[in-house]
């Protein structure tokens, strides 16, 4: 099979989506099948990129087209390279702000409609839009209509024969709209480091937790250092939390949490993937501040399951308007104030690591069977 991926950006380890696709493109060359990718609207180059990107042995054929020249401008040069590929599938891995800094991609239906005409379509998304939570502002919920309605026309436009995402919640909200969405779902973006995984030394007097990535803000910071301290004295241990990634500024609102309790955390910022691959080894909890509805489209906790690492869900309130029993995706546990006991005292067996070879095989048994 013969496919074009398009995203944003494709700058390794800045953009998520642009990590996921390099590795799904390159374990489909793996595989024996055609991959590229095209980046429409990369913001980490000034001139166009035409050659190789490199991962875990292969050589991946992309393009990456700056975001700084003209949106008419873009698509045509897509074009021009979709033509030369030639794919049997076009696939949109659909985030909105990779297109628009305002995640306002007005005219993007019409692009890429242009720049497909006569292909078929597959349409992974990542993200819809904002404010469909309960809590939002009417600023945030006004912009999310818009977002929607934009959402809504390109999938009136392009007709996918293959819509996929990776959230229940996601997936609910498409059907509102009318289209059926099947379930993809995340792998790590983080190969596990040989000979790591489950190097933790659980008899050791300490306790590791790790949290890796963008921290939301709003989450019980303070609440869940509290209740970690007394179970450290309760059960003369220490508990240790490391902070790794492109965190943000709620990363020392976590930080001071900790050391106002008398507990030690380390910050370690961005790192090259091996080394956080040692640090989640090493680990025995991982901790997530992605609210539960939202937490399957999370790739650190993707990275944190391939990692064999129990996640706990540390979140600010975060209810979907609207849409109601969503199930708590497996190897997830959500933290309730005065619960941190009952939960480190429980059997947490189970946790779910999607490969990236079942993921290109569900993705591919998909296109396949597509009419």
């Amino acid at each position: 099979m013969n496919i074009v991926f398009l995203c944003g950006s494709l700058e390794p380890g800045r953009d998520g989506v642009g990590d996921y696709v390099r590795r799904l493109a390159v374990e489909l060359l793996r595989q024996g099948h055609k991959a590229s990718v095209i980046s429409l609207n990369d913001k980490f180059i000034e001139e166009e990129f035409v050659g190789a990107q490199f991962s875990e042995g292969f050589e991946l054929q992309v393009v990456r087209i700056p975001s700084s020249w003209a949106a008419p401008k873009r698509f045509k040069e897509a074009k021009v390279w979709i033509d030369v590929f030639d794919p049997e599938w076009l696939s949109l891995q659909f985030v909105i702000f990779s297109f628009h800094p305002k995640g306002l991609p007005i005219k993007l239906s019409s692009l890429l409609n242009k720049i497909g005409k006569g292909r078929r379509w597959h349409l992974m998304f990542h993200e819809l839009w904002v404010g469909m939570n309960m809590e939002s502002s009417k600023q945030m919920a006004i912009w999310g209509m818009v977002q929607k309605q934009i959402i809504k026309s390109l999938l009136s436009s392009l007709q996918p024969i293959v819509i996929q995402t990776q959230t229940q919640l996601y997936q609910a909200q498409l059907q509102k709209l009318g289209y059926q969405a099947s379930h993809l779902p995340l792998f790590s973006n983080v190969p596990s480091a040989k000979n790591l995984i489950r190097a933790r030394e659980e008899a050791q007097r300490e306790l590791s937790w790790v949290i890796f990535g963008s921290i939301h803000p709003g989450a019980p910071a303070h609440q869940l250092a509290s209740e970690a301290l007394v179970y450290s004295k309760k059960h003369d241990l220490n508990i240790t939390l490391t902070i790794v990634g492109r965190c943000g500024e709620e990363q020392e609102v976590w930080a001071k949490a900790w050391e106002t309790k008398g507990m030690t955390a380390h910050v370690l910022g961005e790192q090259p993937f091996d080394e956080i691959s040692k640090v989640l080894s090493k680990a025995s909890l991982g901790i997530t501040t992605t609210p539960m509805a939202l937490v399957e489209k999370s790739g650190t906790v993707a990275a944190m399951q391939a990692h064999q690492l129990p996640v706990l869900c540390v979140s600010m309130n975060w209810q979907p308007r609207g849409i109601k029993n969503l199930q708590v995706p497996a190897g997830i546990w959500e933290y309730e104030s005065g619960g941190l006991e009952e939960f480190l005292n429980s059997s947490k067996q189970i946790w779910v690591n999607n490969r990236v070879s079942d993921v290109s095989n569900q993705l591919i048994e998909r296109l396949s069977t597509a009419v």
